[in-house]
């Protein structure tokens, strides 16, 4: 038993689809973009500043790939909790 479908019937259900799809993407958005307005508490807003009486930091004080990486990931996980540019001044190996 065959239902005949024509052409037209099948545009019409895909564009149903697609503005159903579209629509709940919308009041998704709607939904999500008042969680931008919330303040996080944890957040450090505060400066700090620490004097090391040290030689300068230079990449000859690097010892190896794995003491690199974790320079660099500190780096950029201090980039994004302070919001601000981050140098590098010291490392230290922890044991």
């Amino acid at each position: 038993m065959m239902i005949a479908y024509s052409v037209i019937q099948g545009v019409q259900d895909s564009i149903f689809s697609i503005v159903i799809v579209y629509a709940m993407l919308f009041l998704l958005t709607l939904i999500i973009a008042p969680f931008k307005y919330i303040k996080n508490k944890d957040k450090v807003t505060e400066e700090t500043n620490i004097d090391v009486k040290s030689k300068p930091f230079t990449i000859e004080d690097i010892k190896d790939e794995d003491m690199m990486v974790a320079t660099l990931v500190a780096s950029i996980d201090a980039r994004k909790t302070l919001n601000t540019d981050v140098v590098v001044k010291s490392v230290k190996e922890i044991k």
